[in-house]
């Protein structure tokens, strides 16, 4: 009898959802969605731009820039510093105000700082990322959020540590899965992936039951719910696929003789 693979959620295996929210728990954050998705996201301040703060703004290079195709609808900021330009791909520097709906004499001049996170393979762990989001229009680029969100928490006494602490960091931040007391942990893909190599057919078989349990690559898998496996529990995962992918390729040599 196939001798069944047991590993406990928490100890041995891990969401993404748990990791998010781990994560984030391990910088003093909750995230209040339960069904976090595949990157964590968390708003921390809102800001409303007055004129003081437009001042700093400007100082720092991201300035009011006239749109006369608006007929004054619109009030744009844009960050006017040198940006990372990528071949082929149009730079996106600039937010966008619309008026506000009740005064039609005054612009929606909010600003939300947020937190987004996700997985780094490379990092061997979870990115942070500061996003600075008005109620329209937003950079797409990193770097002009990334010097809204440093210039408008330097300017505030009050800011979040987490914030100031992205703001003194070169862009971004990591939690290490060793941070989190989970060393050397890893995706299910991923273990499979190593273990397959370059074979193509095998590496086929890991989006389907018909061979692996547990499933490697499922095909109709939900966003949080990619598993990741704790360094110790990887050998049972590992001997397991092994036992399985042997019992299939007896079957198929089975066939192939009568």
């Amino acid at each position: 009898m196939e001798k069944k693979l047991t590993l406990s959620p928490g100890v041995d295996t891990f969401t993404l959802s748990d990791l998010l929210t781990k994560t984030a728990a391990y910088k003093g954050l909750k995230l209040e969605d339960e069904n976090v998705p595949e990157a964590g996201f968390k708003s921390i301040k809102e800001y409303v731009l007055s004129d003081n703060l437009l001042a700093v703004l400007a100082k720092q290079g991201i300035t009011p820039q006239a749109r006369l195709d608006c007929r004054n609808k619109i009030f744009t900021l844009v960050d006017e510093n040198p940006q990372k330009e990528i071949p082929g791909e149009i730079v996106s520097n600039y937010w966008n105000f619309l008026l506000l709906e009740d005064d039609g004499d005054k612009f929606d001049l909010r600003v939300s700082l947020n937190i987004e996170f996700e997985v780094s393979g490379p990092r061997r762990g979870i990115v942070f990322w500061p996003q600075a989001h008005g109620p329209y229009v937003s950079p797409s680029d990193s770097l002009p959020h990334f010097r809204m969100f440093k210039i408008l928490v330097e300017s505030d006494k009050d800011a979040p540590a987490i914030a100031r602490e992205l703001a003194a960091s070169n862009g971004d931040i990591v939690v290490t899965w060793a941070n989190l007391g989970l060393s050397g942990i890893r995706s299910l893909a991923d273990i499979f992936t190593k273990l397959v190599g370059n074979n193509e057919i095998v590496e086929q078989l890991g989006s389907t039951e018909e061979v692996f349990d547990p499933v490697p690559n499922p095909q109709h898998q939900q966003a949080g719910e990619e598993l990741f496996v704790t360094k110790l529990a990887q050998p049972k995962i590992i001997q397991i696929w092994r036992r399985q992918l042997e019992k299939y390729r007896n079957q198929l040599v089975n066939q192939l003789v009568i």
